[in-house]
């Protein structure tokens, strides 16, 4: 049997030395070819993980950066820049989910799992691929129908962010802009706390804080959670935050993947 025998493009595509890296690259040029995306576009969802980092005492880069430091980082592959790209670290995270009763002993803010959604995309036989759109599309609006709520309700994103055209095409995905609007979505600072319309990854997400190697979705509920009991860093912190979205893909963005989607609830 042919390893890695599931995607039938995998033997085709090995010879060439795929890796993580380029197959993002192809996703972001494609983003780019097809609706007109652009580096500086990308480069505002950095800036925006780079406000919330500085906050983060843990967090492995603390330093603002504006889109000319990103722009003016290396080429790692094009069009993704170095500071694109996200950390890699060592971490871990744990959560405990229990019945009502318990929760309410605890003295905590109560936050309840309200929708969830879960879905696969993959080439058929090599064929029908679109590197424009992830999973997200599927298990988003699996999520939203089970939450009872619509993108327009969320106050707080934890979106994985491996690379900064993970944060865009998600978002697209997920409903809170139409496909092949996320640049105009994300620029101007518009994923930043207190400034935009959607604060995403307080914490600095993978981008400056932390990327534990098949880790990076605990991370994300761990930011929600703490958003939603008001828990956050003061000057991260969202105003009443009552609603938050986690959600994350596992894979290569684009051709084959998981995705899944969390909708969480303060109550």
């Amino acid at each position: 049997m042919p390893p890695r025998a599931a995607g039938a493009e995998v033997d085709f595509e090995s010879a060439y030395g795929a890796t993580t890296h380029n197959a993002y690259g192809m996703c972001a040029m494609r983003h780019m070819h097809d609706y007109g995306t652009t580096s500086e576009q990308l480069a505002w969802i950095k800036v925006a993980a780079s406000h919330h980092a500085q906050y983060n005492p843990h967090a492995m880069l603390k330093d603002v950066v504006t889109v000319e430091d990103v722009l003016n980082s290396p080429m790692i592959s094009d069009p993704l820049h170095r500071m694109d790209c996200c950390v890699v670290s060592d971490g871990g995270g744990a959560l405990i989910v229990t019945t009502p009763e318990i929760a309410r002993s605890l003295k905590k803010p109560l936050v309840k799992l309200i929708g969830h959604g879960e879905a696969m995309k993959g080439p058929r036989g090599g064929k029908d691929l679109d590197l424009t759109y992830s999973a997200g599309v599927w298990s988003g609006p699996r999520a939203f129908e089970e939450a009872g709520i619509t993108p327009k309700d969320i106050k707080y994103a934890s979106i994985y962010d491996s690379f900064t055209i993970t944060v865009l095409m998600q978002l697209e995905d997920l409903g809170f802009c139409k496909k092949g609007e996320g640049g105009k979505f994300v620029a101007d600072g518009n994923l930043i706390s207190g400034v935009g319309k959607l604060p995403f990854n307080t914490d600095g997400g993978g981008l400056c804080s932390n990327h534990p190697v098949n880790r990076g979705g605990m991370t994300k509920i761990i930011e929600a959670v703490r958003q939603l009991r008001g828990e956050a860093h003061p000057k991260v912190q969202v105003k009443n935050c009552d609603l938050a979205i986690a959600h994350g893909t596992g894979g290569l963005l684009g051709v084959r993947h998981a995705a899944s989607t969390a909708i969480l609830e303060r109550v």
